[in-house]
């Protein structure tokens, strides 16, 4: 199965992904995750993403297929959830293209959404753990220790992405390019809207519902 999860930023679509892969067997494609991995080789490929990124715009399509085909290739017999890709119509028509080459295609589309207000406030109110790249809100999924990484004990820090200015811009992109992936993805395939107003453990409930309820059909 092959499941594609987007939304705007902040509407907790990493934690949900860690869920999901953790809970349902998925190999997870985070965008997310992948571009901070090559920025922190600080190489030059690692370098050109960081500018992107910290200026909150979306990287090249060119840049990220090929992390995209690579990571498809070497999973095309498990199943596969993305996260944070594909987040234009450009890029969801490159995806298809390679599934279809591998006799494949995206089963499941989840789109999660909130208010714009609660988005904004809940990126004001976020952490991020510089060492392993995990990210915490502190309302809503809050370290068990104060300011502290579970994972590796680092000390978590504001994201230079998550400053207000960029958060608007962000929110600006999202509004104008990725939220046309809904009309792209609607009719062909099984396409959900998700709240995420409650809590994180109740966001994933309604997930897995309709997976297994996909599963079920196939």
């Amino acid at each position: 199965m092959r499941i594609v999860l987007f939304g705007p930023p902040g509407v907790g679509k990493s934690t949900q992904a860690d869920l999901i892969a953790q809970n349902l067997n998925f190999k997870k494609f985070s965008m997310g995750d992948i571009l901070r991995d090559e920025v922190t080789l600080q190489n030059e490929l690692g370098k050109k993403i960081e500018r992107y990124v910290e200026a909150g715009e979306l990287v090249p399509d060119d840049i990220v297929f090929e992390l995209v085909k690579k990571f498809v290739y070497k999973h095309q017999e498990a199943n596969i959830l993305f996260e944070g890709y594909p987040r234009t119509i450009r890029q969801a028509e490159a995806l298809d293209a390679l599934l279809s080459q591998l006799g494949l295609s995206i089963d499941v589309v989840l789109e999660i959404f909130l208010d714009d207000n609660e988005i904004f406030r809940r990126l004001k109110n976020r952490g991020y753990c510089p060492n392993c790249g995990r990210v915490y809100n502190y309302d809503t999924n809050p370290p068990k220790v104060d300011s502290i990484c579970d994972n590796c004990g680092q000390k978590l820090v504001t994201r230079s992405d998550d400053s207000e200015e960029v958060i608007r811009r962000r929110l600006r992109v999202y509004a104008e390019q990725t939220k046309k992936l809904a009309d792209h993805y609607n009719a062909p395939h099984v396409y959900q809207r998700i709240p995420a107003d409650g809590t994180k453990q109740e966001v994933f409930d309604k997930i897995s519902h309709i997976i297994y309820a996909y599963s079920n059909k196939r």
